[in-house]
């Protein structure tokens, strides 16, 4: 086994199965002297629930996942040219086949029965939501090794389609034609006071949504860490119970064995203290018989 065929082995295995089977690895190629593989095992890294959720996709549904994927590009281009309608047909399609990939999902994972819930589907959402924001993230989703639990962070193809009709509107009208420009002019439609007022307000609001977007990257990155050590702890857990069952197990076989070798030994003294009497009666009955044989010689 090479480092890849270990690596597609640990990586469509259920997280929990993941650090014994990875370490088990890293063990034998030390003893066997591959330094090298051993180094590379020892550098994978467990994933998450959700992040081994995406990798069954791109395992399993590779072509459905790719058809997701494939809507980044057609989301971009309805952001640059701001095209509301557009986007907001492929958000609605977007949001179908995400959810319909998170179902798909979890019941691949049953089938491997592990337990899956809302909040982890909703986390494999926010994956795939990732992925159709940044190529990068799409690369390790399809890659099948995906380690991280990742969000949305609003950078990428704007996926909003109030969004876009804020940047419609502030957008800046087109240069008007000759025609237009002689024809008499008409009233402001809106009071540019107001313009700006809505627009600093518009400014703020997408401050307080980065500011609330990164909070919660920081939180979700927390939270992940506090899983994967619970998973840890949880391993390490199971793992000594095991070895207390096991020293139980072997405490419980020699408490057996002491008490059936001391019945065998109770038995084994009486059978001597038996034996030493019958031996003694014997001796004395020789004894007897000697005197007697003496007295009946002349």
């Amino acid at each position: 086994m090479d480092i890849d065929e270990l690596a597609d082995a640990l990586y469509s295995a259920p997280p929990a199965d993941f650090v014994a089977t990875r370490d088990e690895a890293v063990k034998a190629a030390r003893e066997r002297g591959d330094k090298e593989f051993a180094t590379a095992a020892a550098r994978l890294r467990r994933p998450t629930r959700a992040a081994w959720l995406a990798n069954l996709l791109a395992r399993h549904r590779r072509e459905q996942l790719d058809g997701l994927l494939g809507l980044a590009g057609s989301l971009a281009d309805a952001q640059r040219t701001l095209d509301g309608p557009a986007l907001r047909t492929l958000s609605t399609r977007r949001r179908q086949l995400v959810a319909a990939m998170a179902r798909e999902a979890g019941r691949l994972a049953r089938e491997a029965h592990e337990s899956v819930n809302d909040s982890l589907l909703r986390e494999l959402g926010d994956i795939l939501e990732a992925a159709l924001a940044d190529p990068v993230v799409a690369d390790e989703v399809r890659s099948g090794r995906l380690t991280r639990t990742i969000s949305y962070s609003g950078f990428g193809p704007e996926s909003d389609p109030d969004a876009v009709a804020a940047r419609v509107a502030a957008a800046p009208a087109p240069a008007p034609s000759p025609a237009e420009q002689d024809a008499p002019a008409e009233e402001p439609a809106e009071d540019p006071a107001e313009v700006a007022r809505r627009e600093r307000e518009r400014e703020e609001r997408r401050r307080d949504l980065a500011d609330a977007e990164e909070l919660e990257a920081a939180a979700r990155e927390r939270r992940d860490a506090a899983e994967a050590e619970h998973e840890r702890a949880a391993q390490e857990h199971e793992q000594a119970r095991e070895r207390v069952a096991t020293l139980t197990a072997e405490l419980e076989a020699a408490q057996r064995h002491e008490r059936e070798s001391a019945v065998r030994n109770r038995e084994a003294a009486q059978h001597a203290r038996a034996a030493a009497r019958e031996a003694g009666t014997a001796a004395t009955r020789t004894a007897r018989a000697r005197a007697r044989l003496d007295d009946a010689e002349p």
